[in-house]
């Protein structure tokens, strides 16, 4: 479990959902493994989203980036606190958009 004011990380969860928003593919991978986009125990989870791809978009020559992760976490209130923490993240980058 994270300790109050850091960020999740991959060591936190149980397993991770990815789902490809362009194709609809859907898959549940264990921490390790995901050790083949770089991912380690430390990694936070929000740097997830920018280091794995759809393999079966790719293999059809589309960029697939377009995934969404959620994390299934050990303690159901690490998962609380990071869900709040991702969609406080998300306002920010929000309003700095208007800006």
């Amino acid at each position: 479990m994270a300790l109050p004011g850091r960020k999740p990380v991959i060591a936190h969860v149980v397993s991770i959902s990815v789902e490809c928003a362009d194709c609809g593919r859907n898959r549940w991978w264990k921490p390790d493994e995901l050790r083949r986009f770089g991912v380690t125990d430390g990694t936070p989870l929000a740097e997830l989203s920018g280091r794995i791809v759809c393999s079966a978009c790719r293999a059809d020559g589309l960029p697939g980036t377009a995934v969404s992760i959620q994390a299934a976490f050990v303690d159901e209130r690490q998962r609380v606190r990071s869900e709040a923490q991702m969609l406080s993240e998300r306002e920010v980058l929000v309003e700095a958009r208007r800006a």
